[in-house]
């Protein structure tokens, strides 16, 4: 009698990184992927490690058929320890142009540890898009006009369309959004979850949306 060894099947390791999808809500287009690094961020932003997840998002998003640029969302808890030159020499190595990667930086961190991080990466020719935080807001004045490009925030789900308007009372969310349509900068609804909301927050000023609406567009 011959006995055959059974050879258990070889789950797929994990990505280190998921990518999700931001649209612009105006015309359904996708507008970005967003990679998020996966497990400890301390080990995923040391050098060598940063670059092969970069390279390995850059290529899983062309295998797509994408050619949308990508935005690398850094986790608050490890933002206050990097350093322009080490992220720029990351993506550098992973292939990838500054028309093709964005950095994405937490507003509680800059508020935290100043604006060295941000403006570094602009003086090294990166777009920098601010993922907001409600409790600190930043001035957009001059500064915040040469240093970012974008802004995230959290909308609401039933978002008051006329919540920007110019005259009148407004809450905190439609006086950022007006400073932040003033500066010039893109603005990005971080979860956005039905075609209806995508409609009310294009009204209300957003440009563009991320979470389940967008990402619909993916599968």
């Amino acid at each position: 009698m011959n006995v055959i060894p059974f050879r258990p099947r070889q789950e797929q390791e994990p990505l280190a990184f998921a990518i999700g999808a931001r649209v612009d809500l105006r015309v359904g287009a996708l507008a970005a992927g967003v990679v998020r690094p996966r497990g400890d961020a301390q080990e995923a932003f040391a050098f060598s490690h940063l670059a092969r997840l970069l390279r390995a998002a850059r290529m899983a998003w062309r295998e797509r058929g994408i050619h949308a640029p990508l935005t690398l969302a850094i986790p608050g808890d490890v933002q206050g320890e990097l350093e322009a030159d080490a992220l720029t020499e990351a993506a550098v190595e992973a292939g990838c142009t500054r028309r093709s990667l964005s950095f994405e930086l937490c507003e509680r961190q800059i508020v935290s540890h100043g604006a060295a991080l941000p403006e570094a990466l602009r003086a090294n020719g990166w777009s920098v898009v601010l993922r907001a935080d409600p409790d600190c807001p930043l001035p957009f004045g001059a500064r915040a006009r040469a240093l970012y490009a974008e802004l995230v925030l959290a909308a609401p789900e039933n978002a008051d369309p006329f919540l920007a308007l110019e005259n009148g009372d407004r809450s905190p969310l439609g006086r950022r959004l007006l400073a932040a349509k003033g500066a010039g900068l893109t603005i990005t609804a971080d979860t956005v979850r039905s075609a209806s909301q995508a409609r009310t927050l294009a009204i209300a000023g957003f440009d563009r949306g991320g979470g389940p609406f967008a990402e619909a567009g993916l599968r």
